[in-house]
């Protein structure tokens, strides 16, 4: 509105200014070398007027013929620039249908079109990788963190490189220059904190799980079964460094953080037995078995039975054994292991009625055979008890829910992946498989082993 308004008012000063030249037409004479030159002053006005105008148009004229080459030469680079960006989007979708051989065309292409910009290094390190060319896609994906605005390119480039060569200790660097770029990337924190236990860097991993907390991407269960195996990772470390006071102190901090988690239970449980402080091993038995019963727990309580003591006749003896059982056993009889613990101890006390109810409760079938043998020397039944166990699902072990490895004890990475706390108590699977040496280093001393299948970059 306002430009209409301008444009009217500039019309009607000029209708104004000629219907005041036609009004006083005025006289103008010009001597001019001998000349003599009479007009009007509306025709002299508006000879000035065409003769403006036409200078005008000579410098617009002028102005366009010396610019043709300067504009067919930005014309040509935006032309060079807009084929050059299609290149790059053909070449990154032939990356992703996975055809090298066009992706490869088309990063040549590209690097004609556009050579040095962040994208053309970016196909040409990913069509690099394609075709198996690492080197040459790491000196791409080098080239990229010089480029502030591409920089993270670069380094999730070499970041994935780095993992598929096995190589943790740089890939930690490179995760957190990763982190540096994009401090709130949730792949880039899960990452971080991946590698950070894989490399058994456990005060900054927590420092990374606190952070993850706030993110949202451990939930609070999750967070502090993560915080307690840390927690027992270190206790391990510093007892094997002899520290035995921080070992035993970061024992404590995980067991406090939650009874349910036996592996803490147990390494608190060993450091009162080796202080001597039997009533304080007890309570942390206690506890942990209403939390969460598990076998290695009951082997200890079972070891810290008191002496027996003389018994009037043959039918007493053993009797103690299940009485201080059965003081596990009511802290949570409605869980199979202490069934199987109290079937056990009624065994053992040649209670035969007390131990066929318990051990058929919690379906060990070994142990009720060697009931049927002991009992009444019932081969026959025996056989039918131990059949019956070859069907029957395996007992419960420690299972690495990343590779299915079922390693003897429980310990922050899984020995064969590497995959930090996955190891569940669970009935094995058959894809399950036993323990077996590393195939190169050793996790105590730091060395790491295989690609670990937890850490693909694909988010």
């Amino acid at each position: 509105m306002l430009k209409v308004l301008w444009f009217l008012s500039r019309l009607a000063l000029l209708l104004a200014a000629v219907v005041w030249l036609v009004k006083n037409p005025g006289h103008i004479e010009i001597t001019w070398q001998g000349y003599l030159i009479e007009t009007s002053v509306g025709v002299l006005a508006a000879a000035g007027a065409i003769f403006l105008s036409l200078w005008t148009l000579c410098v617009w004229l002028w102005r366009a013929f010396i610019s043709v080459p300067h504009d067919y030469r930005r014309y040509q680079v935006a032309r060079a620039r807009e084929k050059g960006y299609r290149a790059v989007t053909e070449g990154l979708v032939a990356v992703a249908a996975g055809d090298g051989r066009a992706a490869e065309r088309l990063s040549r292409r590209a690097e004609g079109l556009l050579p040095g910009a962040a994208l053309t290094k970016l196909l040409t390190a990913q069509t690099a990788l394609m075709n198996g060319n690492a080197p040459k896609a790491r000196r791409e994906f080098t080239a990229l963190l010089e480029d502030e605005s591409a920089a993270f390119f670069g380094v999730r480039g070499l970041l994935n490189d780095t993992l598929r060569q096995g190589d943790y200790r740089e890939a930690l660097e490179l995760a957190r220059k990763a982190e540096k770029l994009q401090p709130r990337r949730i792949w880039v924190v899960r990452t971080l904190f991946e590698l950070e236990t894989r490399n058994r860097d456990w005060a900054k991993a927590e420092k990374t799980l606190r952070k993850a907390e706030k993110l949202g991407i451990f939930d609070k269960n999750e967070a502090r079964r993560h915080r307690q195996a840390i927690r027992v990772a270190q206790s391990d470390e510093m007892l094997a460094q002899d520290h035995e006071p921080a070992a035993f102190k970061f024992a404590q901090e995980a067991f406090e953080a939650g009874a349910g988690f036996p592996p803490a239970a147990l390494r608190l449980a060993g450091f009162y037995e080796r202080r001597g402080r039997r009533r304080a091993v007890l309570k942390t038995i206690e506890s942990a078995w209403r939390a969460q019963p598990h076998p290695d727990l009951a082997a200890l309580w079972m070891s810290l039975a008191p002496a027996p003591k003389k018994t009037r006749s043959i039918y007493d003896a053993g009797r103690g054994i299940y009485d201080w059982t059965k003081k596990l056993y009511d802290l949570r009889a409605d869980h199979r292991d202490s069934e199987r613990a109290l079937g056990l101890a009624a065994l053992q006390a040649r209670m035969w009625r007390e131990a066929r109810q318990h051990l058929e409760a919690a379906g060990d079938y070994r142990a009720l055979a060697r009931l049927e043998r002991e009992e009444s020397g019932d081969e026959g039944r025996a056989r039918e008890w131990l059949e019956m166990a070859a069907d029957a699902a395996p007992d419960p072990r420690w299972v690495c829910e990343s590779c299915g490895h079922a390693p003897a004890d429980w310990r922050a990475l899984c020995d064969h992946c590497l995959a930090f706390d996955k190891l569940e108590w669970v009935t094995p699977g058959a894809e399950t498989h036993a323990p077996r040496p590393l195939l190169a280093g050793n996790p105590s001393d730091g060395d790491v082993i295989g690609p670990p299948p937890s850490l693909a970059l694909n988010g």
